[in-house]
């Protein structure tokens, strides 16, 4: 394909973008900074442009723009050409290959800023390569390198404009540097009076308007770029369409004549669909194998695996029941221990309970007797007190009596008889009791 392409006869398409920088962007440039120029003192545009840096800055501002302006006016030639009736209508029927080269020499007969032109090339390129060939079968794959090629071309055209594009901020930086630069060699030692004091307000002018020129016109650069760009690559989508639509199904494709395509489609989608199931059944085979090889692996490995973990346990259980054994006897006479202990401190108690017991037995009998005394005491001095209450009834039926008889001596008499006897009854009764405590 790249043979049939490059050996075809026609011309090889031209830019003018390097030349319109040159025709364009030169003079404008001259002229912008004679123009400039001529304008008063203290202009706030002339001060941009007084250095010789910021000079060169403008100039190649201008071959950018000249560059610009010669891809905008090979646009307007693209744009001519689209409403221009390259190729003669198609009804949609395929033509023979041999119409390629009538139709080639039709557009030779085009003029040469026609030919000149994306579209133009690209149906001259398509129909060298279906008469070179005397075939379209492969004019797929020949469109599709044929735009390619386009787009690569059309990037490499602007590698001029992005050489501009990245020289300017850096002439901006180097306007910089040297204003520094005449700012530093103003100052002559340490002496004031001695300073040149114009020229270090003048490098510092120098500097930071040289900047800032450089990037004001690197933005204005990159915008109109941006533009022209989108411009371009739209115009290279146009002419695809153009060439699907008029180029990629115009010629026959090669093939027996006569031949039905349906017929011919099902007989390779039978082929195809054969094939496919002999491949799956064989892939369907190898997988079958590797499936039980790797199941045999796995069983292995598992086994191996098992009796290592049954192993393992094993190991680990006997350790354990050896442990546990162990911690059983060191609990089992810790708790004979506190079992003798407490049943040493349970017979200490009972010995002690008993002892206890047996002085509590004592303790009550003797509290039993005394209290079977004071019942006694109790009971004489109930009896004392039933004597008491007839002595008073006796006492009182006597001083009836003496106050009847008017008989007091006697009556003093039995009064003393009657002391005397409840004297000797009340000291018998606390006397009991005393001797009892």
């Amino acid at each position: 394909m790249s043979g049939a392409t490059s050996g075809s006869s026609a011309p090889g398409r031209r830019s003018f973008a390097n030349l319109g920088a040159f025709i364009f962007g030169l003079p404008l440039g001259i002229g912008i900074l004679t123009f400039i120029a001529q304008l008063p003192e203290g202009t706030v545009v002339r001060r941009y442009v007084e250095h010789a840096v910021e000079q060169v800055e403008v100039i190649m501002f201008c071959c950018a723009l000249g560059a610009l302006l010669g891809k905008v006016l090979g646009q307007w030639n693209e744009k001519r050409v689209l409403r221009h009736e390259l190729l003669p209508p198609w009804e949609g029927q395929p033509i023979p290959i041999t119409e390629a080269g009538v139709l080639r020499d039709r557009l030779r007969n085009l003029g040469r800023g026609l030919q000149n032109t994306y579209l133009v090339q690209r149906v001259l390129a398509l129909l060298d390569f279906v008469r070179s060939r005397g075939s379209a079968n492969e004019l797929d794959d020949q469109m599709r390198t044929l735009a390619d090629t386009d787009a690569v071309a059309l990037e490499s055209s602007y590698s001029f404009l992005k050489l501009v594009i990245w020289a300017i901020p850096i002439l901006g930086f180097l306007g910089t540097v040297l204003g520094i630069t005449q700012s530093i060699s103003g100052i002559s030692g340490n002496d004031p009076d001695k300073m040149n004091m114009s020229s270090v307000t003048g490098g510092l002018s120098q500097a930071f308007d040289a900047t800032a020129l450089a990037l004001g016109l690197t933005m204005i650069l990159m915008f109109i770029n941006f533009l022209v760009d989108r411009l371009e690559q739209k115009t290279l989508t146009m002419v695809d369409r153009y060439v699907d639509e008029q180029i990629a199904h115009r010629f026959e494709r090669g093939g027996p004549e006569g031949v039905d395509w349906h017929t011919l489609l099902r007989q390779n989608s039978q082929t195809l669909l054969k094939t496919t199931e002999s491949l799956v059944e064989r892939q369907a085979a190898i997988w079958a194998r590797t499936m039980d090889k790797a199941d045999r692996q796995w069983m292995e490995a598992g086994q191996w695996q098992q009796e290592r973990l049954c192993a393992a346990l094993e190991t680990a259980l006997q350790r354990t029941v050896a442990s546990h054994n162990q911690r059983l006897l060191e609990l089992e006479r810790q708790s004979v221990e506190r079992s003798k202990a407490v049943f040493e401190g349970l017979t200490a108690l009972a010995t002690v309970l008993r002892d206890t017991g047996r002085s509590h037995q004592d303790a009550l009998t003797k509290v039993t007797e005394r209290l079977l005394g004071q019942a006694e005491t109790l009971a004489r001095i109930q009896e004392g007190e039933s004597q008491l209450i007839r002595l008073q009834e006796t006492l009182q039926q006597n001083l009836a009596s003496l106050a009847e008889t008017g008989s007091f001596e006697q009556a003093v008499q039995s009064l003393t008889a009657a002391i005397h006897l409840l004297t000797a009854r009340t000291g018998t009764t606390a006397a009991w009791p005393r001797k009892a405590a």
